[in-house]
C-alpha cells in the first residue's frame, strides 16, 4: 500500500493545486522497471564444497518480475552497472506509483465533495 497525504484535511483549491502539480510533474522514466531486486546466497551440488558447511556462494543479484499467476521471470544482474540501472528503474516505478496513488486519492476526494 502506498502512503499518501491526508486529502480530507485540505480545501478544494488546495486539492486542485496539488492535482495540477502532480500532473505537471509526471515524467515517465525510460528506465522504469516493475520488479524486485533480490540478493541471494546459494549452495552448489558438489558434496565436499564449503557451501555445504554454511559458506554459501554469492551474493548473486537478480531482477525478479511477476508476470501473472505462477509466472515469474528471474534475471541475473552480472555487472555493477546493471545493478545500478535495475535499482534506479525500480525506484522510478515506485515514485510513479506513489504519484498515481496520491492523484487517485485527490480525484476521489474531489468527486466526494462534488468539486470536479
Amino acid at each position: 500500500m502506498v502512503k499518501t497525504v491526508a486529502v480530507h484535511e485540505l480545501t478544494v483549491p488546495a486539492l486542485q493545486r496539488r492535482k495540477a502539480s502532480l500532473l505537471s510533474g509526471v515524467r515517465l522514466s525510460p528506465d522504469l522497471v516493475r520488479a524486485s531486486y533480490v540478493r541471494q546466497y546459494l549452495t552448489c551440488g558438489k558434496k565436499n564444497c564449503r557451501c555445504r558447511r554454511g559458506f554459501k556462494h554469492g551474493p548473486f543479484f537478480y531482477l525478479v518480475q511477476c508476470l501473472g499467476t505462477g509466472r515469474v521471470r528471474k534475471f541475473l544482474l552480472k555487472t555493477p552497472a546493471q545493478r545500478r540501472q535495475a535499482r534506479a528503474g525500480i525506484a522510478a516505478h515506485l515514485k510513479l506509483q506513489r504519484r498515481l496513488a496520491e492523484l487517485s486519492e485527490i480525484n476521489t476526494e474531489l468527486l466526494r465533495r462534488g468539486a470536479v
